[in-house]
């Protein structure tokens, strides 16, 4: 084939090499396929780019399963499910957050920061330096990741952290509000509406879609970073009955009832206190006023209300509404 040279700086005849070369990683020989181009006229050999296949990614993947090292996704997969920031982590672990980072998108980590990674994924160290060291997190995010830790070690909250890596686990954007998911938080914003008193599920759902939104359209981020999607009676956080379920198995404090009000039969739901330490002024001042401004509205009004906004109109049933659509909101 016919290819401009890099080193003639013209185009020349060029001979595709497709062979198995060994690569040096720490002194560990590793066999890796390589593919590039031998220009005929000067010799030259140069790589070809492909987006798909990195030759030393291959070769570090090979190394850390030979030496028994974690892999990224494995490091990427243990951040989530614990719901922590890449620096939340990399304050738990005890380094740099550009470090992480690496870590987590191919590089090649040390010895040192293998084993201290090996170490905090056993849960029951983990909760030991979050004890250790209360000020790592916040005092609501600290008790959510110990719990998380213990359930973990004991085994009883499969669906929690199942639900988390299926439904939860996406990057934070304007789909999200531009946070990383935190069910902690989504559980903490029902557990405020339903201690104001007994709120219908129908309602429920709508005075989260305006918290989070009406705190996008304020601050310019969400609260919970939970997506919404357009439901039979308005905006519905993304998987709500899952995140419900799951959330109840970890912590069982909001009880639901089926009642019959106003010859109609609906899911009514109550709770204690909130956990008030997870929430910034910010975001109690949001979720305290979009609870006076529906104070008075019944489950088909709130409805009516939502079908009006311009993020339930113009999308279709189930499809996610997108936090752009914030700066419309009637409230």
């Amino acid at each position: 084939m016919r290819a401009i040279c890099p080193d003639c700086e013209k185009e020349t005849e060029q001979i595709m090499i497709d062979t198995t070369e060994e690569v040096s990683i720490r002194g560990e020989m590793i066999p890796v396929h390589m593919r590039y181009l031998r220009c005929e006229e000067c010799g030259e050999e140069y790589d070809i780019p492909d987006p798909e296949y990195d030759s030393l990614e291959v070769a570090y993947r090979e190394y850390r399963s030979r030496k028994g090292m974690i892999q990224p996704e494995e490091l990427k997969a243990f951040r989530r499910k614990y719901g922590f920031t890449q620096k939340e982590l990399s304050e738990v672990l005890g380094m740099g957050i550009a470090t992480l980072n690496r870590y987590e998108n191919g590089a090649l980590q040390s010895e040192a920061h293998d084993q201290a990674i090996k170490l905090y994924m056993q849960p029951e160290n983990l909760r030991r330096v979050l004890e250790d060291k209360p000020d790592l997190l916040s005092p609501g995010r600290r008790v959510r990741v110990i719990q998380l830790s213990t359930n973990h070690q004991e085994g009883c909250s499969d669906l929690l952290l199942e639900a988390i890596e299926q439904f939860g686990s996406y990057p934070p954007n304007i789909s999200s509000g531009y946070i990383q998911f935190d069910i902690n938080k989504l559980f903490q914003m029902m557990k405020f509406f339903c201690f104001q008193g007994e709120v219908v599920k129908t309602k429920l759902n709508k005075l989260l879609f305006y918290a989070d939104f009406k705190h996008f359209k304020d601050i310019g981020i969400s609260i919970s970073g939970a997506r919404y999607a357009h439901g039979t009676y308005g905006p519905v956080p993304d998987n709500f009955d899952t995140w419900l379920t799951a959330a109840n198995q970890w912590s069982s404090q909001i009880v639901s009832e089926e009642k019959v009000k106003h010859n109609h039969v609906g899911e009514y739901f109550t709770s204690d206190q909130p956990d008030w330490s997870i929430f910034s002024s910010s975001e109690i001042s949001i979720l305290h006023q979009v609870s006076s401004y529906f104070k008075v509205f019944n489950a088909t009004q709130i409805t009516e209300f939502s079908h009006k906004e311009n993020g339930y109109k113009d999308t279709s049933n189930g499809e996610i509404i997108s936090y752009a659509y914030a700066s419309d909101l009637q409230i």
